[in-house]
């Protein structure tokens, strides 16, 4: 004889959970940019993602074609999907195109975990924290 831990009921009258595709109040990613000649330091914090990734392209957008040194400082990022990594190897790819780079402060495991399963290690440059990024910065361009 089976017996089943929970008694399975049919409701064919309930209707189906449907979950809200609002957020949350207030903004669940923000940055703040602070530039100096060629080395732009973008700190985010909050959730990158689909809904919040396009936002930020659009501020790191300009700064990579113009040819500047990204450093996009990660510690702050409690979620990040493809859409962030996406992001990513765009503005790397427009940042470089125009004489720039973009190196990844990524202290946070999921973050670097998330690198590591999407096997980008070895295209994006990753430090643990911003200072060493601009370290990184300094040694290749010295002067």
């Amino acid at each position: 004889m089976r017996r089943a831990l929970l008694p399975r009921r049919r409701d064919g009258g309930r209707p189906l959970v449907r979950w809200p595709l609002t957020r949350p109040a207030g903004d669940p990613l923000s940055w703040n940019i602070q530039a100096r000649g060629r080395l732009a330091v973008v700190v985010v914090d909050g959730e990158l993602d689909v809904g919040t990734a396009p936002g930020l392209g659009e501020e790191l957008t300009p700064l990579a074609e113009v040819g500047h040194d990204l450093v996009v400082d990660l510690a702050g990022v409690q979620f990040c999907d493809c859409a962030g990594l996406s992001l990513f190897l765009r503005v790397q790819k427009q940042a470089t195109a125009a004489g720039g780079s973009l190196h990844l402060a990524a202290s946070s495991a999921q973050v670097r975990r998330l690198i590591k399963v999407a096997r980008l290690g070895d295209v994006l440059p990753v430090t643990d924290r911003t200072a060493d990024a601009i370290a990184a910065l300094d040694q290749e361009c010295p002067g």
